[in-house]
């Protein structure tokens, strides 16, 4: 069945076939489960190997000199023209490969199988499917060796480790079996999935291998220290006894320590709950945030039997607190019973019944790969959540981006099943046992802490009310992720999209319709009149729509085909360029085909509504398909309107982007007006904390997070006079140093990053590592990692973002290594201790220039006052307190940040002042970098060790 294949792997110079070189390529050639061939060498090329290269593969220049030409590699490359080539991301090979054989052939008889959607197929649980990931989940190797011949059996251990593993359940393997009929004949994975269990083991000892099955981790062994014995009842008095009661706690959690900080917030979340009022809460890092609020709201609900929801603002936090900070708080308190569940937005649950319901609709010939790929996956996702509890189960989030955007669709389908509330027929369901949505609404009915993110706690499901109580941590992000929970978009692939769901939908109304009564006949012909009349209409405009769109963005001065650009959306009534003219012309006559229908379908939902309709399948899934798209229709359609209504409160703006087309946007200007009146005055009590709400003592800062919070808008009765700011927990007066720069080249000038790094290197090899570097750019952080590897490579351990899974704990492990990554890479890495001792940050971040950003300092301006102050400069300085937080992360931390922005030597007294004042408790010194430099190392190496 298989005949004949192999499996190969190349490194390359870089990614770039018209100019990289091969330089590695290896082998393994089969007939059936038969290894004919082994193959691996060396291949020599005209261009130098980075030291990048050189850091991921081991391959020198050294190494190059003596290596056979690619001539001499040819004929062995060529025995292989009538095979299925397999390949972990095996488009990279293709494009380097695939030239050559087509050189020889006419028409190519090689064709390219990629592992990455098999294992995708059998792991839908994996969000990340890097080769390297499964040669450590089946315990082959310690990681992934980025060499030809090395890299080609890894890959095909791991195929024979999955494929075995698919035996040990016979309905499991069964379904694998199902999965994978459905895809196209010609993929080669199907007959490999298929082979008998001594098959592959044939195979297996073709290459010598004996399989290991998934490396088992070690089990937890099961906490028995008996029942602390303390009170827990919901009083400050309480909270003091138990915070303060290092000996009893240390009973279950041994590394447990009394911090002041951490019974203080926790007496102010106390307070909020008790008392019904809203509250900020700053808790700088060192407190223990998470244990300081959370105690408190278990403590109120075992008291009044009411639930709290804790929204976090990254899936980091939200698994931290589920895995790590809740076991630690459940050890606390025994057998006391709390219920903790982590829940999600319906649009983030897939529905098993709408996917069953299109699964027979007819396949676009075009895609047809494509669908039948997409519809396999998802096939394996809802098989899956099947087997799995509601903690295990998969959502949308889970989907691996690489499948996305190996197969489009895949993104396209997961958005027409996302769960709808209205859509939702509940426990009419026949997959309602099954469904994530379903189950995670029953247990945060049922739960005392709900975990959830920013998005669910101002979008909450409407099934069930949200609690009274909230806690959003993070809060310094809510600005954005309001922004993003209140922002109406349409866009062009949405459109088009909308056009092919119209006649499913539609036809779904007609089944209802039917059910009902003979007598809607009439309506019926008319209502599929009005379908077929819009969708042509529509599509007169659509296209001539997008034409106009791209022409606009095209003229603009600084149009770039890379990057989103974006623009106020025009109003016909102030424009005197017929191009924009011409794109309201086309969106207003959309509205107005649009209108037709939403007026008719609008009358029609409401009357299914009214009625009570029979609970048979069929009638299930036609209810489902018709609220999924009458609420997708209703978006776009009331999306174009709000857009061609002028509003002050609103800002409206058009993008384009060459590979995705235009996307038509409006976003609120006042987010926390939103946020009040959708959050805080529907809660009895919502505290908002954060290590960087303001500066160290909030008398800076304050303001932008006050209004983006809503809490402005508050009755005085309904929260604290001010915000609560701790004190900072580490001296950081005597223990860390920050110095800013403003001599180096501008950072986009060609000399900026050789220089950044050279002036840097004394300290770095003073210290023999124990540094991280931050940059904010794709090219400065690709051009740093160069120059960094020529300079300490075999001397000093680097660690670079991006090249490895485990680099952070590889960094903390070693104790004297080089860490680099990107900015937003430190925002979430906590390394304590001696690691980590010098932060060098390219520059002071900025805040997004996008046109809501700029309508808004408008706004604040103009409605508070001292915008550069408490918005711009106040933003900024969050972001910096985020990236140099990694600084100190224990009392005996000590440690230097370094940052190099020549931008700021424009700056004048009172800004430099207003700068200082927003970053305490960090004291900044304004140095040249040699100067900084010097005094960092005065400062870490008196009486150092090092």
């Amino acid at each position: 069945m298989l005949g004949k294949w192999a499996v190969i792997d190349i490194e390359t110079t870089g990614i770039n076939p018209g100019e990289d070189e091969i330089i590695d390529i290896g082998f393994l050639v089969f007939e059936e489960t038969k290894l004919v061939k082994q193959y691996s060498s060396l291949v020599k090329a005209p261009l130098e190997v980075s030291p990048f290269i050189t850091k991921l593969t081991g391959i020198t220049n050294k190494m190059l000199r003596n290596a056979p030409l690619w001539e001499a590699v040819e004929p062995e490359l060529l025995e292989l023209e009538d095979h299925q080539l397999i390949a972990h991301n095996s488009s990279f090979e293709e494009m380097f490969l695939k030239p050559f054989f087509e050189k020889y052939q006419d028409p190519c008889q090689v064709s390219f199988h990629d592992s990455i959607p098999f294992l995708g197929l059998l792991f839908p649980q994996f969000n990340k499917l890097n080769l390297e990931s499964f040669i450590k989940l089946f315990n082959i190797a310690e990681k992934e060796e980025h060499r030809g011949l090395a890299d080609s059996l890894d890959l095909l251990k791991v195929m024979i480790e999955a494929s075995l593993l698919s035996f040990e359940n016979k309905k499991n393997r069964l379904k694998v079996l199902e999965i994978f009929e459905g895809l196209p004949d010609q993929y080669w994975f199907t007959k490999f999935i298929q082979l008998s269990e001594a098959e592959v083991r044939e195979v297996a000892m073709q290459i010598g291998y004996e399989p290991k099955g998934v490396a088992r981790g070690v089990e937890e062994v099961q906490d028995e220290s008996l029942p602390l014995e303390l009170d827990f009842s919901f009083s400050s008095e309480n909270l003091k006894n138990i915070f303060q009661n290092e000996e009893q706690i240390q009973k279950v959690l041994p590394s447990y320590r009394f911090r002041n900080s951490q019974l203080e917030m926790a007496l102010k979340v106390g307070q909020s709950l008790k008392n019904e009022i809203h509250a900020l809460v700053q808790a700088p890092t060192g407190t223990g945030k998470t244990l300081g609020y959370l105690l408190p709201a278990v403590l109120y609900h075992l008291e009044n039997r009411e639930p709290v929801l804790v929204a976090t603002g990254t899936k980091t936090l939200q698994t931290q607190v589920v895995s790590k900070d809740i076991v630690q708080l459940k050890k606390m308190l025994g057998s006391r019973q709390v219920k903790f569940t982590k829940l999600v937005g319906s649009q983030n649950h897939l529905c098993e019944l709408l996917f069953r319901e299109e699964n027979n609709a007819e396949l676009d010939l075009l895609d047809q790969e494509d669908q039948l790929f997409a519809r396999a996956y998802l096939e394996a996702f809802f098989s899956y959540n099947d087997d799995h509890t509601y903690e295990e189960k998969l959502t949308k989030e889970d989907i691996p981006f690489i499948l996305k955007k190996l197969f489009p669709h895949l993104n396209e389908m997961a958005s027409d099943y996302s769960v709808d509330y209205r859509a939702c027929v509940g426990q009419q369901c026949p997959y309602v046992n099954q469904c994530s949505y379903i189950q995670g609404l029953r247990e945060a009915k049922e739960a005392g802490v709900i975990i959830g993110n920013h998005s669910l706690a101002l979008n909450w499901p409407r099934s069930f009310p949200r609690p009274q109580a909230v806690i959003i941590d993070e809060a310094h992000k809510l600005e954005g992720e309001a922004t993003s929970a209140y922002a109406i978009e349409v866009t062009e692939h949405s459109l088009g999209h909308l056009l092919k769901q119209l006649n499913q939908g539609v036809g779904a109304l007609f089944f209802l319709l039917g059910q009902q009564s003979e007598s809607y006949n009439d309506e019926i012909h008319h209502i599929r009149s009005t379908a077929n009349d819009v969708v042509e209409r529509a599509k007169d405009h659509l296209l001539p729509m997008g034409q106009v769109i791209e022409s606009i963005f095209k003229k603009l001065p600084r149009y770039t085909p890379i990057h989103t650009n974006e623009i106020i959306f025009p109003q016909k009534s102030e424009s005197n360029d017929a191009l924009r003219t011409n794109f309201i012309d086309h969106l207003s006559s959309l509205e107005f085909i649009f209108n037709q229908l939403y007026i008719e379908l609008f009358k029609w939902q409401e009357v299914l509504t009214s009625k009570k309709l029979q609970d048979d399948l069929s009638t299930m899934k036609a209810k489902a398909v018709f609220e999924s798209f009458w609420g997708n229709f209703e978006k776009h359609y009331l999306g174009i309107k709000t857009l061609l209504t002028p509003l002050d409160d609103w800002c409206h703006v058009v993008k384009y982007q060459e590979d995705f087309g235009y996307t038509l946007c409006s976003y609120p200007i006042d987010v926390g007006q939103r946020v009040h009146q959708e959050l805080l005055e529907k809660s009895a009590s919502v505290i908002m904390t954060s290590a960087t709400l303001a500066n160290a003592t909030g008398d800076a800062g304050h303001i932008g997070i006050e209004w983006m919070s809503g809490h402005l808008m508050l009755d005085p009765k309904k929260r604290f006079k001010t915000g609560f700011y701790l004190p900072a927990v580490f001296d950081y007066k005597n223990r860390a140093k920050v110095y800013l720069s403003t001599n180096l080249p501008p950072m986009n000038d060609p000399s900026f990053v050789a220089t950044f790094i050279e002036q840097s290197a004394p300290l770095v090899e003073e210290l023999q590592g124990r540094t991280l570097y931050l940059f904010s750019s794709r090219a400065r952080f690709e051009k740093a990692v160069d120059l960094l590897l020529k300079k300490y490579e075999g001397r000093i351990p680097l660690f670079i973002q991006g090249m490895g899974k485990d680099i952070v704990s590889d960094f903390k492990q070693t104790g004297h290594g080089v860490l680099v990554g990107m900015e937003s890479f430190g925002e979430g890495i906590d390394i304590p201790g001696e690691s980590l001792q010098l932060i060098f940050i390219d520059k002071v971040p900025d805040i997004r220039q996008d046109l809501v950003i700029q309508k808004r300092r408008d706004f604040f301006e103009a409605k508070f006052g001292q915008e550069f102050q408490e918005y711009f400069l106040a933003s900024r300085t969050r972001s910096l307190h985020q990236k140099c937080g990694r600084l100190l992360r224990s009392e005996t931390d000590r440690g230097v940040v370094i940052i190099a922005d020549q931008r700021l030597s424009r700056w004048k007294g009172g800004t430099i002042k207003t700068f200082k004042n927003l970053m305490r408790p960090y004291e900044i010194d304004f140095a040249s970098f040699e100067d900084a430099v010097s005094c960092g190392a005065d400062f870490l190496l008196k009486d150092s060790i090092h």
